[in-house]
């Protein structure tokens, strides 16, 4: 029998083959913060990850995507501040360019069970793994 952390550790790693799939067919993945970017990596992500904290806003984000024409998965963490600025995000991107409609954040919800609310806590939860 597995595990109940085993089962969420296969299906993180579903996830995250999942996201070098899309990310192979072109898609960028933002995330919060530095950190976040690095947990994505540590458990196998190799796409295009973009910080939204090294953007000076919203506007500047949206602007800058847009113009990249690229699908659009936002990974920001699920607490307060990750939140609304999902929601501000999500806002601007319907006006102006292609995006998940949250479809991985909420898989990620659901694949941990919602016991990871920050990107970055990833790593730290599971052992890092490499695509096969």
């Amino acid at each position: 029998m597995i595990y109940e952390r085993e089962q969420i550790i296969l299906e993180i790693r579903s996830f995250i083959e999942s996201l070098n799939h899309e990310s192979k067919a072109g898609a960028v993945v933002v995330v919060e913060g530095k950190k976040d970017g690095n947990a994505l990596r540590d458990v196998g992500f190799n796409g295009e990850i973009l910080v939204y904290n090294n953007f000076k806003g919203i506007i500047n984000l949206v602007d800058y995507l847009s113009r990249k024409g690229k699908k659009v998965i936002l990974l920001l963490d699920r607490d307060k501040k990750g939140k609304a600025l999902t929601s501000k995000i999500i806002r601007k991107l319907d006006l102006l360019c292609p995006h998940d409609n949250l479809y991985y954040k909420k898989w990620f919800v659901k694949v941990t069970r919602g016991k990871i609310t920050c990107v970055e806590n990833l790593s730290k939860y599971c052992l890092p793994f490499v695509e096969n």
